[in-house]
């Protein structure tokens, strides 16, 4: 079986769904980082205020964490399923126009993503953990 000249043009193209994930995933760690970085700077007071109250340094890295998590896992819990869902649709609608079977198949790997996000996320925390673990709560009270 000879494949369509259709299909053997597409091998010149075999490594752009790699290049378009690797943007997605500079963009997708570049909003995380703003997003913790806002949220620290915004909630100095409150991470004042519960350094005052007792919480030690290592408590308020896990509160930065925890949120570098949430934001993680609302990301996968919404871009996994409709990620798999566009791909599926993609792969049909293209392979009915170049007259193959579409026959879409989803990788196991795909569940990796799920660890890997979560370990990006809390490594990308790691920066504004530890700004406001440092923050001086007494500077921070009296200036408000």
């Amino acid at each position: 079986a000879v494949a369509p000249p259709e299909v053997r043009d597409l091998s010149g193209v075999s490594g752009l769904p790699l290049i378009l994930a690797f943007v997605l995933m500079l963009l997708a760690c570049g909003i995380i980082a703003h997003t913790l970085l806002t949220s620290v700077r915004r909630r100095r007071r409150d991470l004042a205020i519960l350094k005052t109250v007792g919480f030690v340094t290592s408590q308020v890295r896990a509160t930065v964490a925890w949120q570098a998590t949430a934001l993680a896992c609302a990301g996968l819990i919404v871009g996994v399923p409709l990620g798999l869902l566009a791909g599926r649709w993609a792969w049909i609608l293209f392979a009915s126009q170049v007259a193959i079977v579409p026959a879409p198949v989803i990788s196991p790997l795909t569940l990796l993503a799920i660890p890997a996000v979560l370990l990006l996320a809390n490594a990308i925390a790691a920066i504004p953990a530890r700004s406001a673990a440092r923050t001086q709560p007494a500077v921070i009270l009296r200036s408000e």
